[in-house]
């Protein structure tokens, strides 16, 4: 009698528990931009109130499925595509910065295209896209979570997919960190660099081995599946195969729909939308997506509602409010109690920043507004220390942990990049509007000779001046505190070196000037930001301007520069710049040069930011020619006066205020408001004829003028539009990109 009623009592025990034990899945698929339709069935299912009890994704489904696992409501997950620029997310090379040779009173060039090879093969990097914006916004995203978190304790468990780049195999992510689960298995091939796992394993998209994993979700125990596949329907036609970008997606389809259509007959619910059309990085069409998404809900609304009632049975379903607040925001945001910077790459080689660079965010919160500051933090120290990635976790212990990722460069390389302005000045020499541009190719290949320890260069550029010089380095010195090389160089030039043929003359004699330049010295490189040469080489230089009494000219000169500093871009925040120049030589007498300049910046608030430099140019050399001068005008000093105003003696001061306007495209624009005064003397090399007086400063001029630059900071450069006026009635005008 016992036995039957204690049978009895474990039957009924067991019936409410069998109701409530089913488990719905929801799968979501890869399919790049066009993953955003599945916020459509996000919608749907709490529209119906359908439970789900396990969401498991790859590639952009695992992007959208964490998300609402992790506690984003589907409004909050659209309104996140308002909130972020998607396209910038998208948009950014690797590697943002190229290698270049260093110039002093030059600013560095910026790469248009740059490509590497070596022993490894081709490519600085192995993907087209860089993942800093990407990674940024995961450590944000799921900041309020730490990176050893259980994924099943999630307000829903979650699961994705991604693929050992080394042997094929699937990767399941059910614990440790949200940003490199959901990394990982974003990583499209070639797209996408592979992401290191932290055990020496590399993981790229899981596409690539199960891009709708339905049967993984029946393997963890679900009983009822609602899938959305959105590349099931994403097959191009013949006729539309006719492009690089439609073929790029067709084959990515055909690659990954086999075992995802063979899945297909395993889901309860199956969404299937009509998106062909879309392109895979076609984020700025999120709106129409979803529209599409919503489109294949309603086809499926009879196997919905069939599902729904199959599952409510024993107890009603509640829609969800769409409006309500969701799991995730009702989570404090965590405080930054320590910080530490892991070196995360397969290579480790790199110099890596330290964790004092970011003592500032000691104490603070992991707000929208500290992840803003920190994120342009991030990119700075990243481009200063010529890293792949700087990017953010938060552990459960209050630690900020920033990851440093490099690729390093490969020995032999070769880029490609231009600079361009136009505008109109009252202080050019004749006419008012200018127009310069000028293209530059660069290319190294090293590991030569018998020790593999040459490295052969090339450096060639077209424009106001053309050429080419050649190169041989030698490293004589190489240790922690710094390297010495040797260098041999021959360059040949030809185009405008004297002012009466720069581009910027309305009155310009033809540029068919001549030089050849032979070099000889040493190049220091000491600490994280020093650098120096020490050269002696003989010019050979023909003029063709007849109004130079000489045509001919040939001597020897002697070079010594020095620079320290961090400043990187003319819209850097903060950071340091000392530059020095001596220059000896022999033309009928001795020729000199001395310059020395200096810029700080430094941080006022996270949006603005203030500089100030200093300069002084004291230049004796053959007057004919445009490097015998300093320029004091054009965006880099005295923006009210047109680029290569070539003064002699120059003192100069200029004071500048900068504000972080906005991001555009993914990029930093910037808005500055500069103040500058310079003393410089009267010669004018511009009239043709030899100065009549040597003394420093014999006849001296002084003006002060104020300007507004308006500027975007992107990988091809700098693209800035100027206006300037002085006290002496000078005015100008300039766009362009440097």
């Amino acid at each position: 009698m016992k036995r039957l009623v204690v049978l009895a009592l474990l039957v009924l025990l067991s019936l409410p528990l069998s109701a409530t034990t089913e488990k719905v899945a929801l799968v979501l698929s890869g399919g790049g931009a066009r993953g955003l339709a599945h916020i459509a069935v996000l919608e749907a299912v709490e529209a119906k109130g359908i439970p789900i009890d396990m969401v498991v994704g790859t590639s952009m489904g695992a992007l959208v499925g964490g998300l609402y696992s992790a506690g984003y409501t589907p409004l909050e997950i659209r309104n996140l595509l308002e909130t972020f620029d998607m396209v910038g997310l998208f948009s950014t090379p690797p590697l943002e910065d190229a290698e270049y040779v260093d110039e002093v009173f030059s600013y560095k060039n910026n790469q248009v295209f740059s490509l590497g090879f070596g022993e490894q093969g081709l490519g600085n990097a192995p993907a087209l896209i860089g993942d800093q914006r990407i990674l940024e916004l995961l450590g944000y995203l799921f900041s309020k979570y730490p990176n050893t978190i259980d994924f099943r304790k999630l307000p829903i468990p979650f699961y994705c997919v991604s693929a050992n780049a080394a042997t094929g195999e699937r990767i399941v992510h059910s614990k440790g960190s949200l940003v490199t689960a959901i990394r990982s298995s974003i990583s499209i091939p070639i797209m996408f660099t592979p992401f290191p796992q932290g055990d020496g394993i590399l993981a790229i998209d899981g596409g690539v081995v199960d891009n709708l994993p339905i049967d993984l979700a029946r393997s963890l125990g679900a009983e009822y599946v609602i899938a959305s596949d959105v590349n099931a329907l994403g097959k191009q036609d013949a006729v539309d195969l006719e492009s690089l970008s439609a073929m790029a997606m067709q084959t990515v389809v055909l690659l990954t729909q086999e075992k995802a259509t063979a899945q297909h007959p395993s889901a309860d619910v199956l969404v299937l939308p009509e998106l062909k059309n879309t392109f895979a990085l076609d984020f700025s069409a999120h709106q129409e997506i979803i529209d599409a998404g919503w489109d294949a809900v309603r086809e499926q609304d009879d196997a919905f509602n069939a599902l729904a009632d199959t599952i409510s049975q024993d107890s009603p379903f509640i829609p969800m409010e769409a409006t309500r607040s969701g799991p995730y925001f009702l989570l404090s945001a965590p405080k930054i109690l320590q910080i530490e910077v892991q070196d995360i790459s397969l290579k480790p080689g790199a110099v890596i920043p330290e964790s004092l660079l970011f003592e500032d965010f000691l104490g603070r919160k992991l707000d929208a507004q500290t992840a803003t500051e920190l994120n342009f933090k991030l990119r700075e120290i990243k481009n200063m220390y010529d890293l792949t990635t700087l990017s953010y976790e938060m552990s459960n212990d209050g630690k900020l942990m920033i990851y440093a990722r490099s690729f390093g460069r490969r020995n032999r390389s070769i880029s490609m990049g231009f600079y361009a302005d136009t505008g109109f000045s009252t202080a050019l020499p004749s006419g008012f509007v200018w127009y310069r541009a000028d293209a530059y190719l660069d290319a190294s290949i090293g590991a030569l000779g018998k020790k593999q320890n040459l490295t052969f260069s090339v450096n060639a550029t077209l424009g106001q001046r053309s050429g080419m010089t050649l190169g041989l380095t030698y490293p004589l010195l190489s240790g922690s505190k710094g390297t010495i090389d040797a260098v041999v160089q021959a360059s040949y030039g030809a185009g405008a070196m004297t002012p009466l043929s720069a581009m910027i003359s309305a009155n310009r004699s033809a540029p068919l000037d001549r030089m050849f330049d032979v070099d000889a010295g040493l190049r220091f490189r000491f600490g994280k930001y020093g650098r120096a040469t020490l050269q002696g080489g003989y010019l050979l230089v023909s003029v063709n301007d007849d109004t130079y009494t000489k045509r001919f000219y040939s001597y020897p000169v002697g070079e010594a520069t020095v620079s320290y500093g961090n400043l990187g871009s003319r819209f850097a925040t903060a950071g340091f710049c000392l530059e020095a120049l001596g220059r000896l030589g022999y033309q009928q007498g001795l020729i000199h040069s001395i310059r020395l300049g200096w810029k700080q910046s430094f941080v006022l608030t996270y949006r603005d930011s203030m500089s100030y430099a200093a300069q002084l140019s004291l230049m004796r050399e053959s007057f004919p020619f445009i490097q015998s001068y300093a320029n004091l005008g054009g965006i880099d000093q005295m923006v009210s006066y047109g680029p290569l105003f070539l003064r002699r003696d120059v003192v100069y001061l200029g004071v500048d205020w900068q504000h972080r306007l906005a991001e555009l495209l993914g990029y930093s624009a910037f808005g500055k408001i500069s103040l500058h005064g310079a003393v410089y003397d009267a010669y004018d090399p511009y009239s043709g004829l030899p100065p009549t007086e040597d003394a420093y400063f014999s006849s001296s001029l002084w003006d002060m003028g104020i300007a507004i630059m308006v500027g975007l900071d992107t990988p091809i450069g700098e693209v800035i539009a100027s206006l300037g006026a002085s006290l002496r009635g000078e005015i100008s005008f300039s766009l362009g990109v440097y």
